[in-house]
């Protein structure tokens, strides 16, 4: 008898959200929905068949999920829990497996599937309007892509050049791409991580202040305030990646020469969930069902509802792809279902 397929995939590890659960339950905080809900983590954070690719032996394979997955997370748990028992990396491999685990925590998630097709859709959006600069290359490409698909029509060139700002230009992106895609940048992003400073930021024990995570769990923030569009925090000195490990601990990656350890105040543990809420695409995850976060105007609350009113919307509208030569942004593509995508049929 064949092994069922897994299909509720968990975009956040099932052990890591462990870690911020009671009694391995987790207040899910949904800003799409604007619902919050109290599941098992075998249901919190999970898109169906989110990492499901095909193979040679099966259209859909859970493989990604079951095994590639799996095997990390069971790899580097130990390391994590050394982190947050101990408060040090003192064993020699701590870090490398760390480094491992923060790559594709950096990538795992729909936000990277969200800056994949917004930037390919500009990419297309900007190669058509280039299309259309030219009669004799727009009939060219025409006619060479109804050899490829006969039963297609084309418009004429003055007609097409008309109607172009009608036309919504978006990628098929199957999810094996997706997947692959996540897979090397990951492996990529190993070594870079592997090379920054990991610090530990800790809540104190009698606090009652503790740190939340998101579906974008690692967050990369300029100490100083900046304009730059261009930011990049890689090899950047001026830039510290968050990554909240559990309720009671956040690492703290940088450039700095030496590692520490902090107990933090709960005005910056309500700054740093603020950082995670801000960025999430949809959802929030925390130990108990209110946490503390900061107000644009630096003041601190812990009102569920009024986090979603502040941000809700402003997600649905918030464009996180490359932007091209500063052409008109495609459409936000931050649904889940959409990025789920699929793979086309044999």
């Amino acid at each position: 008898m064949s092994k069922k397929r897994a299909k509720r995939n968990h975009i956040l590890p099932k052990e890591y959200l462990r870690r911020f659960s009671q009694n391995e339950k987790i207040w899910v905080l949904d800003f799409e929905t604007k619902k919050q809900n109290n599941p098992h983590i075998q249901e919190a954070a999970i898109i169906k068949d989110f990492y499901t690719v095909k193979t040679i032996c099966s259209q859909k394979d859970d493989l990604i999920e079951q095994q590639f997955l799996s095997d990390i997370e069971r790899k580097c748990d130990p390391a994590i829990d050394e982190v947050i028992n101990n408060h040090t990396f003192s064993k020699g491999d701590t870090w490398a497996l760390l480094a491992k685990y923060i790559a594709l925590m950096y990538v795992r998630g729909p936000l990277f599937r969200q800056i994949i097709l917004e930037t390919f859709e500009q990419f297309y959006s900007k190669t058509f309007d280039e299309l259309l600069e030219n009669e004799e290359m727009y009939y060219d490409v025409m006619n060479r892509l109804i050899k490829k698909e006969p039963d297609i029509s084309i418009l004429p060139f003055e007609e097409m050049k008309k109607i172009k700002d009608e036309f919504e230009i978006s990628p098929d992106i199957p999810r094996t791409f997706y997947v692959v895609q996540m897979m090397n940048f990951a492996a990529n992003m190993v070594h870079i991580i592997h090379n920054m400073t990991p610090n530990l930021f800790c809540v104190r024990k009698y606090l009652d202040t503790k740190f939340i995570t998101g579906d974008v769990p690692v967050i990369p923030i300029p100490r100083q305030a900046t304009n730059d569009s261009m930011w990049i925090w890689i090899n950047n000195p001026d830039a510290d990646l968050y990554f909240p490990i559990s309720s009671h601990c956040c690492l703290v990656l940088n450039y700095d020469s030496l590692r520490k350890c902090n107990t933090i105040s709960p005005e910056r543990i309500a700054w740093i969930n603020h950082l995670i809420a801000c960025n999430c695409t949809r959802i929030v995850l925390s130990e108990e069902k209110s946490f503390y976060w900061t107000r644009e105007n630096r003041t601190i609350s812990n009102d569920v509802n009024e986090i979603v009113e502040s941000w809700g919307e402003e997600k649905k509208t918030r464009f996180r792809g490359a932007l091209i030569d500063k052409i008109r942004p495609s459409k936000v593509r931050n649904d889940w279902g959409y990025l789920r995508s699929k793979d086309p049929e044999n």
